[in-house]
């Protein structure tokens, strides 16, 4: 493990790279760090026990930049996350997923809006998922919902912040508890809206991210996870901030959080529970007719048939 000499001056962004098993991806994202054209910056690999050659690739780079911390005891992301919090020594901390990559201009442009920007705690922007052998998927987080000063509101209904987007202000985030360890998923769902409601969300509306989709993020364990954890995550925050929310508000968030999670376990292939979720966002008064609609045209019998139509065209 590298250290940084505490009489060198301090760099302007820390790079956080949580890296679990990451050999095959590692050195694409640390080469996408090294083009952000940022003079001021030190990288930091939270090695959380990797089996594999994580650390001697990241090592074998020879960045000078790169602080490698190899850790005895895996932690899981948030212990790693909240490891390289303690370690970092940069004004703003820009995370970054060991199997992402950034694109040119990310780091340069984000940090000009936070530097002319003082209540802004931290800034996203837009990312592109991709597929295994890198076909777009989906486009996310691109376009802000809201005002900058109410994005926590959002937040709360929806994900609309993706982890290897982020920058945030390194003394906002280190005043905080750190991630919590209790959320083997969502945790950093959860730190957004713990900073978002604290300042203003900054959004550099491009896309400046490649997230690559691990073929499990959509396999029903992931997705019971999502139904274990995201929900009381989110009234556990909103039961924090219920004095800035009225009682419709707070309606109004649980019926599009539930909505939400109902889609995605529906799209995971957990129709019962995906149906059961979608049925309280609807007894919450969330879009009504669209969830309902949704139901009908999502459902297995209908993809199966626009399969059946699909292929009966070609």
């Amino acid at each position: 493990m590298s250290t940084l000499n505490p009489h060198q001056h301090a760099p302007l962004v820390t790079v956080l790279i949580p890296a679990f098993n990451a050999e095959k991806t590692i050195e694409r994202a640390l080469r996408s760090v090294l083009v952000q054209r940022i003079e001021s910056f030190e990288i930091l690999v939270i090695n959380d026990a990797s089996n594999d050659d994580t650390a001697a690739i990241a090592e074998r780079l020879g960045i000078k930049e790169l602080r490698l911390v190899s850790l005895q005891k895996n932690l899981g992301e948030c212990g790693a996350m909240n490891t390289g919090l303690g370690l970092a020594c940069g004004k703003y901390i820009a995370f970054l997923d060991a199997d992402d990559e950034w694109l040119p201009g990310k780091l340069i442009k984000q940090i000009a809006l936070l530097e002319t920007n003082p209540n802004m705690v931290f800034a996203t922007c837009g990312c592109l998922f991709v597929d295994a052998i890198g076909n777009p998927l989906r486009e996310f987080g691109l376009h802000p919902p809201s005002k900058p000063q109410d994005i926590w509101r959002d937040l709360l209904g929806a994900s609309c912040v993706a982890k290897p987007c982020v920058v945030a202000r390194a003394d906002v985030i280190k005043a905080t508890d750190g991630f919590d360890l209790a959320l083997r998923v969502a945790g950093d769902q959860d730190m957004w809206i713990r900073l978002a409601s604290q300042g203003e969300v900054g959004f550099i509306e491009e896309i400046l991210v490649i997230v690559h989709d691990t073929p499990g993020s959509l396999t029903k364990v992931h997705a019971q996870r999502i139904a274990d954890f995201v929900m009381p995550m989110v009234k556990n925050r909103i039961s924090h901030l219920q004095d800035r929310l009225s009682a419709a508000e707070i309606r109004r968030i649980l019926g599009i959080r539930y909505s939400f999670i109902g889609r995605n376990l529906y799209d995971a292939g957990m129709i019962v529970t995906g149906l059961r979720y979608i049925a309280r966002g609807i007894a919450q008064g969330d879009r009504v007719g669209e969830n309902l609609w949704y139901m009908i045209t999502a459902s297995p019998p209908a993809r199966f048939l626009k399969n059946l139509f699909r292929h009966g065209s070609n």
